[in-house]
């Protein structure tokens, strides 16, 4: 079973940053906390939807959604335990555009998709070579529970303890077992007047 050490390392690196170049779009890190996350009761983390397609995270592969989008290439940075391999996709015909990560961590073999890390972008923002636009018909881009980038439902601030226009962040880390497998899932949302601006989520599922 993971220990609560690997089970947060888990998560980290399926959201860390990898060195970027001038050929590669690498995802942003994750906010920098003091200690643990808060201890969420559920898990926050559900399946991602690119309009019909369904992302499962730490069952759905890097492969396997390149293939289904038919754009995108897989960039690789790092070695080791420091490995990140990520699909980038840009939405920019939303408003502001967005950028979303596809990551897998070393622990996911850099195969398994254990991360996603969204953001939107500074106005003017297009589309790089390393970073396509995603077709249309893999649009909307959201959560299954409706979390995404942009502004947030009095349901949803209330959930996540924000209320009014305010801003701050929001997120925790969960776990569980599903049968044999113990389950973490890690989740941050930075908000800023009632939009979420960034979203990290990672999820693994290990015996």
């Amino acid at each position: 079973m993971l220990s609560r050490p690997s089970w947060w390392l888990a998560a980290a690196l399926a959201g860390a940053a990898a060195p970027s170049s001038a050929q590669s779009v690498a995802p942003p890190p994750w906010p920098a906390t003091a200690g643990d996350p808060p201890v969420l009761a559920a898990d926050p983390v559900r399946p991602l939807k690119l309009g019909s397609l369904r992302v499962t995270l730490d069952a759905s592969t890097l492969a396997d959604v390149q293939r289904a989008i038919g754009v995108g290439e897989t960039t690789r940075h790092g070695k080791g335990t420091e490995a990140l391999d990520w699909l980038c996709y840009t939405v920019a015909d939303a408003e502001p555009a967005q950028r979303l990560w596809l990551t897998s961590s070393e622990l996911a073999r850099g195969s398994r998709i254990d991360g996603v890390t969204a953001i939107e972008l500074a106005a003017g923002a297009r589309p790089e070579a390393s970073c396509p636009e995603l077709p249309a018909k893999f649009r909307p881009v959201r959560f299954e529970d409706g979390l995404w980038l942009g502004a947030l439902g009095a349901d949803q601030r209330r959930a996540m303890g924000l209320a009014g226009q305010g801003s701050g962040s929001w997120g925790g880390a969960y776990r569980g077992s599903l049968g044999s497998l113990e389950v973490a899932g890690t989740i941050s949302v930075e908000v800023r007047r009632a939009r979420a601006v960034a979203i990290h989520a990672a999820h693994t599922a290990q015996n």
